[in-house]
């Protein structure tokens, strides 16, 4: 009986959703749609099943079969699969093309993340081990996807209704609890929103394993052409009363822990906790809609330098897809060893001073290795305090002092000969190529 009631009210709480079929070709795509929700109704009792683990998707990788050409080197092209079984990756880089995201200083939040999902997709696709898509350009939708949201919506605004309407059910009946006290996002274009439904239904549809949506984030208290006061990296993942939230966490608890390496995490309340639930972004799985593992990343804010000064953005957004690409490796316990887990150095330590106000990538690099090295932050500091920006500042000064007061130089705080030579020879391990195959 149970069942039963599950179904109707699954099914009544869809029916009303049908009108949107005759705007959009008559009876054909009625009857079509009014099938696809009795299926969707029948499955209401188990609308919390897990859907996903991370186990299955560990396995998936590990089950293809590589095989690597003698003469090949670790990191070359010719490497093959003999298993049609991978690992698929969606890449979503933050917002529509061409439109939305946030703006500082003339740096758009959508062409930041556009550029680290092309970096990330470059890493992952040279392993064999991963199918992995970029769902736009900067200027469009890849073709699978516009076509898809074309050709498909009435199934899409059938399928946003039904989940909807199943989660209202739940949350009325007590069987899903409401969260309470979330992070605060500014509700997504009803365009977005229909788009970002689609996407899940897309990957569900097409057996996706893992969708990251890369953002940089904002503080929406700040006045216009002023920095705000937060700053740091988050990962957000579905609530853990949904159908891929313990797969989602397991990787997302990966991302942070590579991410907190070199950077801090977001120093806005509840954000401050690195991995971050949450019940209502369309992006990792809204009303259950996402089957996948879905996580969210704010790398950063945009008004922090690593963003804002062009000289700093290209290595840091390098960075960032490479850091990302180890958690996931870390994840599939295939981790990429003897790295220092950036791509900033070695480095040409001639070409830095850190003097106070110098920035670039010597400065970024500078800071990174220092920090590898154990003085950056310098002591009593930390990276909400001091961090990898790219832009050298007193804390680069008092940790250029702490390292050569350990390697008995004076201490100046400025990189001179001496100090290069030191910094050369720390920084000299070789670190392995981007991929390592087994």
């Amino acid at each position: 009986m149970r069942d039963e009631l599950i179904w109707f009210a699954a099914y009544t709480g869809c029916l009303s959703s049908l009108v949107i079929f005759f705007a959009f070709g008559g009876i054909t795509p009625l009857r079509a749609g009014t099938a696809w929700i009795g299926g969707q109704a029948q499955s209401a009792a188990v609308f919390f099943v897990q859907s996903i683990t991370a186990v299955e998707i560990q396995n998936a990788y590990h089950s293809v079969q590589v095989s690597v050409p003698v003469t090949a080197t670790r990191n070359t092209s010719k490497t093959t699969s003999d298993s049609t079984k991978k690992v698929k990756i969606l890449i979503v880089p933050g917002h529509q093309p061409s439109s939305g995201g946030t703006v500082f200083g003339g740096v758009n939040e959508r062409d930041v993340a556009y550029d680290i999902a092309d970096a990330l997709a470059g890493l992952l696709s040279q392993n064999p081990h991963y199918d992995v898509m970029v769902s736009r350009s900067r200027t469009e939708w890849n073709p699978l996807l516009q076509n898809y949201f074309d050709a498909h919506m009435p199934e899409i605004e059938a399928f946003t209704q039904s989940q909807k309407a199943q989660m209202q059910r739940h949350l009325a009946d007590g069987s899903i609890l409401p969260a309470e006290d979330q992070v605060y996002h500014d509700t997504a274009p009803s365009q977005a929103a229909y788009q970002l439904y689609g996407i899940n239904k897309w990957t569900s549809d097409n057996k996706y394993d893992i969708t990251l949506h890369l953002h940089i984030n904002d503080d929406s208290k700040h006045r216009s052409g002023v920095a705000g006061e937060y700053s740091g990296f988050a990962v957000y993942v579905p609530d853990h009363q949904y159908s891929n939230a313990a797969a989602s966490y397991a990787i997302g608890e990966a991302l942070a822990a590579r991410l907190n390496v070199y950077h801090a995490t977001s120093t806005l309340p509840k954000e401050d906790v690195g991995v971050v639930e949450d019940q209502e972004l369309i992006a990792i799985g809204s009303n259950n809609s996402a089957s996948d593992a879905a996580l969210l990343i704010e790398y950063g804010y945009i008004y922090e330098p690593q963003f804002q000064e062009s000289s700093i953005r290209p290595v840091a957004v390098a960075d960032y897809a490479y850091q990302t690409y180890l958690g996931l490796q870390d994840f599939f316990k295939d981790p990429v060893t003897s790295t220092f887990g950036s791509i900033s150095f070695p480095y040409d330590w001639t070409k830095v001073t850190g003097k106070t106000k110098e920035k670039g990538p010597g400065v970024y690099a500078l800071q990174e290795a220092l920090h590898y090295l154990g003085y950056y932050p310098p002591k009593g500091k930390s990276f909400s305090d001091c961090p990898v920006s790219g832009v050298a500042r007193a804390c680069t000064r008092a940790s250029i002092k702490e390292y050569q007061s350990a390697r008995g130089l004076p201490a100046t705080g400025v990189i001179g000969p001496e100090t290069s030579a030191d910094l050369f020879y720390d920084t000299a391990k070789p670190s392995t190529p981007s991929v390592t195959l087994k």
